[in-house]
């Protein structure tokens, strides 16, 4: 698969399936070096500001997809995927990045830059312009970094009291999972 039809593939309406057929044909045709290629470069496309938003949203769920499908080809991308996520501004693309780094960090992958991560995890879910889905993946990250690391097990509790004013919920059912473990009020 090339990036030229990856580009077409992701402006054309959005179907039934749509990520899933194409993430197994990212994956049977080897082309998950495309799909990071065109993820990385997106920006630089000559497009227009409603093309390039669908084509981050829709590249980043096929890797979602992926990722989901066969997370081992992902394994040479992690380093840089964790690198870029702190930086990924799309809020459509933060959702299926947040999947992807919560799995990632769930399945024990610990990226180096823990903090620039954690960081902005904490910073989408104050804003108040960021959807629910970003905040509750953001959330599970800031929880399983915090069996690890004692600076955000330490902090997390008055995260999830600021949060937990007029939760929406979806919000709540995950609050409640995530107060259950940490054993918070």
């Amino acid at each position: 698969m090339t990036s030229e039809q990856l580009i077409e593939e992701c402006l054309k309406t959005c179907g039934h399936d749509f990520a899933k057929t194409r993430a197994e044909r990212v994956v049977s045709t080897q082309s998950l070096p495309v799909l990071w290629g065109l993820i990385e470069n997106c920006k630089q496309l000559n497009l227009p500001k409603a093309d390039l938003e669908k084509l981050e949203f829709r590249s980043a769920y096929i890797l979602e997809a992926v990722y989901l499908k066969d997370s081992q080809s992902f394994t040479p991308f992690l380093p840089r995927f964790f690198e870029i996520f702190p930086s990924v501004t799309n809020g459509s693309m933060r959702r299926h990045f947040s999947k992807i780094c919560f799995f990632a960090i769930k399945k024990g992958y610990s990226p180096p830059n823990v903090e620039a991560i954690a960081t902005a995890c904490a910073d989408w879910i104050i804003d108040l312009h960021t959807r629910v889905a970003v905040k509750v993946w953001a959330l599970d990250i800031l929880f399983e970094f915090s069996k690890t690391e004692k600076w955000l097990k330490e902090l997390l509790p008055e995260i999830i009291e600021s949060i937990s004013k007029n939760p929406s919920q979806g919000m709540l059912v995950r609050l409640r999972r995530i107060k259950n473990n940490l054993s918070v009020p």
